[in-house]
């Protein structure tokens, strides 16, 4: 299964909407990592945690076939560096749809495991997509220390990749993390 129809089944799994790239991003990211695929949907290390371009180009690919269509709200609005800042909503059309139904019979095995894992995700409520970004960076440098790991030493490993999360972030991280059965214990 290629990248574009991992996204294209995350999308479908999880109502056909999401609403802002940063979530799309770490949806498709837990549910590789849910269903053991992340490394192949080529997540690394950016600014909003883990990032894949292969999932940005996904969804692109998504947008000139009009199987998703985008939209943009917040347009006008700055943030305290002057910056513009929009979020991007999406949404599957009807043909996004019938192309998406017809994969989950292609591709049966896979899409009963992401099906699973969206479903885990949303019942975990990531509504808030800065939770869910500090929740993926966590998960993140968890993996890079490899075992036992407290929540000062992922906060400093956090500065390396220029991130700023505060240990009470990780904790809550954790304890989100462990709602969805990626971690053992709660961060300390």
């Amino acid at each position: 299964m290629k990248t574009y129809d991992f996204v294209h089944l995350v999308l479908y799994a999880a109502g056909g909407k999401i609403e802002g790239r940063t979530k799309l991003q770490k949806m498709v990211y837990f549910t590789g990592v849910l269903t053991k695929r992340e490394h192949e949907l080529g997540f690394r290390a950016h600014f909003y945690g883990p990032y894949s371009p292969d999932v940005a180009g996904a969804v692109d690919k998504l947008r000139a076939l009009s199987f998703l269509r985008q939209t943009s709200s917040g347009g006008g609005a700055f943030d305290n560096r002057g910056l513009e800042v929009a979020r991007y909503d999406y949404e599957l059309t009807e043909d996004g749809t019938l192309i998406a139904q017809e994969k989950t019979r292609n591709y049966s095995n896979e899409w009963k495991r992401i099906k699973a894992a969206v479903k885990r995700l949303i019942a975990s409520d990531p509504n808030d997509y800065v939770k869910l970004s500090i929740a993926a960076k966590t998960y993140f440098l968890h993996g890079k220390l490899k075992g036992t790991t407290s929540a000062g030493e992922l906060e400093r490993l956090s500065e390396h990749f220029g991130w700023r999360v505060t240990k009470d972030e990780i904790c809550e991280a954790f304890n989100w993390l462990k709602t969805v059965r990626l971690v053992e214990r709660a961060g300390s």
